[in-house]
Formats: C-alpha cells, structure tokens, sequence
C-alpha cells in the first residue's frame, strides 16, 4: 500500500509542477505585455487560455493525487488537521494582509495556503510512513515555499511594472522547482 500512495504523491508532484510551468506560461503571456501598456492578442492570446486552461486541470488532478497519497499513509486526523489548519491560516492572513498591508484579497493567497496545508499533510504522512528524511525535506521546501510566496503577495501591488512582474514569476517558478525536487525525492516503495 505504501507504494501506491508514494506514487500517487510522486505523479502529483509532477502535475504540480507542470501547473506551475502553465501558469507561468499564462502569466508571462499575459503580464509581460503589460510592463509596456500592452496586451495579449491572437494566437499568443489563445496560448495563455490554453496555459491557464492546463493549469487548472493539471493542478486539480495533482492535488487529488497529492491528497490522495497522503491520505492512505496518515490518520484521518492529520489530514482533517492539515485542512482545518490551512482555512484558519487563510483566514488571518487574510486580515493581516488586507489590515497591515493593505494587499486586495486575490487567488493567488488561496491557492499558496492551500499548497502549504497540502504539503504538511504530505510530510505528516511520510513521517508517520518512517520516511522521516524526505518529511523533513518536504516540511523545509514547503515553509520556504511559503514564506517566499507571502512576500511576494504582499509586495506585487506596491512595484513598479517590470518589478511586479517578476515578483509574479517568483512563486510559480519556486513552487514548480519544488515539487519536481519532492516528486524525485520520493521514495520508490516496498
């Protein structure tokens, strides 16, 4: 059993950073143009639907695996935990950011929190599974991850437009290296 949900994790680690690779593909086709006052059109347009489309599906299906894995190694309760914790999370950083920073509510806080709820309960499971060294990766990649992720939250409103841009590619571009690193570091099971 433990080497199904190894593989689950290892296939939804690689969606994940596929999604990532979409979504900076998005991004770039539709940002970039926007540090000159442009804009996206024709065929580059309907490649960064498509991207976005991409990112979507494969970052639903990569969390579904991710979750899945997980949830055959680690007790219902670690996995209603992570959950739970995650919401709570969400829920005062939402007011930090609005109060202290004065940050506009956007996606992009749902779905770094819930990346970071996901991969705690992905270490939680490897470590109750004995794969103590690669939980202690996955607990490390996922806090820098994070705190990289906020960061660039809470800055991309307050830079000029070339630097917002690249502020935007920082966290898909880090997210999407560490899952890669994570899907590699797995173990191949018994």
């Amino acid at each position: 059993m433990d080497a199904i949900a190894f593989e689950q994790m290892r296939q939804g680690h690689a969606l994940m950073a596929a999604c990532c690779a979409l979504y900076l593909a998005w991004w770039a086709i539709f940002f970039w143009p926007k540090v000159s006052g442009g804009s996206a059109h024709g065929a580059l347009r309907t490649i960064g639907i498509v991207a976005i489309l991409g990112a979507v599906a494969c970052g639903v299906f990569g969390a579904a695996r991710i979750c899945g894995g997980a949830a055959e190694l680690a007790p219902t309760r670690v996995v209603v935990g992570c959950l739970v914790g995650a919401v709570v999370l969400y829920l005062v950083l939402l007011g930090i950011t609005q109060r202290m920073f004065q940050r506009q509510p956007t996606t992009e806080l749902v779905l770094f929190v819930a990346w970071l709820g996901m991969e705690a309960c992905c270490a939680l499971a490897l470590g109750g599974a004995g794969q103590t060294g690669v939980a202690a990766l996955v607990a490390v990649l996922a806090v820098v991850g994070f705190v990289v992720s906020l960061v660039c939250y809470v800055l991309y409103y307050r830079l000029e437009p070339l630097p917002s841009f690249v502020d935007g590619c920082v966290p898909l571009a880090l997210i999407g290296v560490v899952s890669i690193v994570i899907a590699c570091c797995l173990p191949a099971g018994a």
